[in-house]
């Protein structure tokens, strides 16, 4: 029952990692334009730090995480 949680739980994480990846440019133009509403004048400074490649890292990073979840539910005993 654990393994198949952990396989469902690294599943998703894929999924949501290459969504990101796919939806890149528009994913950080929501962020951005969220960030300037929810905070204003701070907002301002870190919507503009932001950028469609960090995201695309992010979809990344949670494609490697989720990869090895169901690599590891698998192979372990």
């Amino acid at each position: 029952m654990e393994k198949i949680l952990i396989v469902v739980v690294g599943g998703v994480a894929v999924l949501m990692g290459v969504l990101m990846i796919i939806n890149r440019s528009s994913l950080s133009r929501f962020m951005a334009d969220a960030q300037r509403a929810t905070f204003g004048k701070v907002g301002d400074k870190v919507a503009a730090q932001s950028s469609s490649g960090m995201t695309a890292l992010v979809g990344t990073v949670s494609v490697l995480i989720g990869a090895a979840m169901i690599f590891l539910a698998l192979t372990r005993r």
